[in-house]
């Protein structure tokens, strides 16, 4: 896993910003999906919400998954949501999403198939449950309790009345530069016969990406991460100036460490820190950048490691360690 994939996944593993995120590509920044709402999927499973062992869908190729479950005007709201970091522009999208995508959807297929059958105490082979009250012709065969299913159900492994839960994937991009790749799967594609593009089934990505957004887009986001959109937005040009615009302020951990790594600013934070003034990385950061030229500097002049040591902790208040560790680079 790379650096962004770590961070990311650690930075958008928070539910208010995965709803804040999500609720920004869907809803338009209007807060519908609460952050008490989403679960985090287990990894290493798949599992649909029919079947005997009804549970929640469950998926392991993504950098982030979580399943929205919510309750609306009595109705429940089941949708997998699938989150894919990118540093870079990936021009292939379309196929790789839609390929996560269609395995999800295949992963719950082949569930459903698993899920009609479970153990049962009866073995009298009489049917259990009441097909007209959604309970299905359940039978005992060999022991173990089955959804009795249709020939064409049983080719399939699904029958007629399931239904997949939806999967929402988006594209999480942190670059520098306006994402443009292809939007879509037809975007990738060309047609010499148009009446050929009708037959052929499209998909299109969801974009969430910094690069391209307005300001007033940006102002959509109600969490942290509408900061961290700001200064990814403008990562070459005015980043700090962002920064500085909050003052001295105390910024989450995870934060200023997606931050770091996303759009490169080059603080040193420490792992165990849980809240960074990231005012004041940016002096230690301008402290370090004058520190490093000095060294060079003295080294140009002929100066000594020992003499170097002495004048850069005389000169900048630092301690020994510091600047041997500012040196050791140089040394290698």
């Amino acid at each position: 896993m790379g650096a962004l994939d770590a961070v990311g996944k650690r930075y958008f593993s928070d539910n208010f910003r995965f709803a804040d995120a999500f609720n920004y590509l869907i809803y338009d920044g209007e807060p519908v999906i609460k952050a008490d709402e989403l679960a985090e999927l287990d990894a290493t499973q798949i599992a649909v919400p029919f079947g005997n062992e009804a549970s929640l869908p469950m998926q392991k190729y993504r950098d982030l998954l979580k399943v929205w479950e919510a309750k609306r005007d009595a109705n429940m709201i089941y949708v997998i949501l699938g989150g894919e970091m990118q540093g870079s522009i990936h021009y292939g999208m379309p196929v790789k999403d839609g390929l996560y995508d269609m395995i999800g959807y295949s992963k719950q297929i082949e569930e459903a198939r698993r899920s009609y059958r479970r153990k049962g105490k009866r073995d009298d082979g009489r049917p259990v449950g009441n097909p007209q009250e959604g309970e299905g012709n359940l039978v005992i065969e060999n022991g173990t309790l089955r959804v009795k299913l249709t020939n064409d159900e049983f080719l399939s492994g699904f029958r007629k009345e399931d239904r997949l839960v939806p999967i929402v994937t988006a594209v999480i991009y942190v670059g520098a530069s306006p994402w443009d790749g292809s939007m879509s799967l037809h975007e990738m594609m060309e047609f010499r016969d148009e009446r050929i593009r009708r037959f052929v089934p499209d998909y299109r990505i969801n974009l969430i990406s910094p690069a391209d957004m307005g300001e007033a887009e940006i102002e959509k986001f109600r969490s942290d991460l509408g900061f961290s959109m700001d200064v990814l937005k403008h990562q070459n040009e005015d980043a700090d100036k962002i920064i500085e615009s909050v003052g001295h302020k105390n910024i989450n951990g995870d934060t200023a460490r997606f931050l770091n790594v996303a759009a490169n600013m080059g603080f040193k934070i420490d792992e165990k820190e849980g809240e960074i003034d990231m005012c004041l990385a940016m002096e230690r950061r301008s402290q370090k950048d004058q520190i490093t030229g000095a060294i060079n500097g003295m080294r140009a002049m002929g100066a000594s490691d020992s003499d170097i040591i002495e004048k850069v902790i005389e000169l900048y208040s630092v301690t020994r360690e510091y600047v041997l560790a500012l040196l050791a680079p140089q040394t290698a």
